[in-house]
């Protein structure tokens, strides 16, 4: 009789273990299968952003492979177009007195030699003159330049003349002295095709000389070389 009663109970313990068990053997799976899962990973985005990037015609500069260096078309029909790097030629100051002293008639031209293959440039002159008193002087200088026509053989074509204006500075113990002083852009080329040219400067009284006239033509400005194509 006691054993009856003995046996529900132990029947209920052991259910009670069992499920115990059960629940953990769940539990330790659930976190296996957790462990081992692999990281979730995000989806792409489907707004990629891409450069369509067109060619319209041939191409006009190729990569050389043997040296890695950009190549251009460069013809004698159709030449590359350059540009000098290093500014203008060079310049070397120049700065001369030329002396006119118009006796006789009361004319007289003075030539000042060029350096050959040089261009001058002359940017300032100034001129003092002394005359008798009651006379006048004029006074002018010509220069030669290639204009472009440079075949030409004719020195007259490229000949351009430039008046000086003095102003008159009263008598000085009966002489006349007038002067001048002129920012200027004069160029003179020493050659033009075959020929050879200088700068010319020129004195002019108005009637026969008296006492002793005088005229002093100071410039200055700079030399360089003549352009290639002369």
């Amino acid at each position: 009789m006691h054993q009856r009663k003995r046996h529900p109970a132990l029947t209920a313990l052991l259910s009670i273990a069992f499920a115990f068990a059960c629940a953990g053997a769940a539990f330790g799976q659930q976190a296996a299968d957790a462990k081992g899962a692999p990281a979730t990973q995000a989806a792409p985005t489907s707004n990629t952003q891409t450069v369509n990037a067109q060619q319209s015609g041939a191409w006009a500069v190729g990569i050389d492979p043997t040296n890695n260096s950009v190549r251009l078309p460069n013809t004698t029909s159709d030449p590359l177009p350059v540009k000098v790097v290093g500014g203008a030629p060079a310049r070397k100051p120049f700065q001369k007195r030329v002396l006119l002293t118009p006796l006789g008639t009361g004319f007289q031209t003075e030539f000042l030699p060029l350096p050959a293959g040089k261009r001058l440039v002359i940017e300032n002159i100034s001129v003092v003159s002394r005359c008798a008193a009651g006379q006048k002087m004029e006074i002018n200088y010509f220069t030669y330049m290639d204009n472009g026509d440079s075949t030409s053989t004719d020195g007259i074509t490229h000949i351009t003349f430039h008046r000086v204006a003095l102003t008159d500075q009263g008598s000085f113990d009966g002489v006349a002295v007038a002067t001048a002083n002129h920012k200027v852009l004069v160029f003179a080329d020493e050659q033009i095709g075959n020929n050879h040219f200088q700068v010319g400067f020129q004195a002019r009284l108005n009637g026969p000389a008296t006492g002793f006239p005088q005229a002093q033509i100071t410039f200055s400005g700079y030399l360089e070389d003549l352009p290639t194509a002369q």
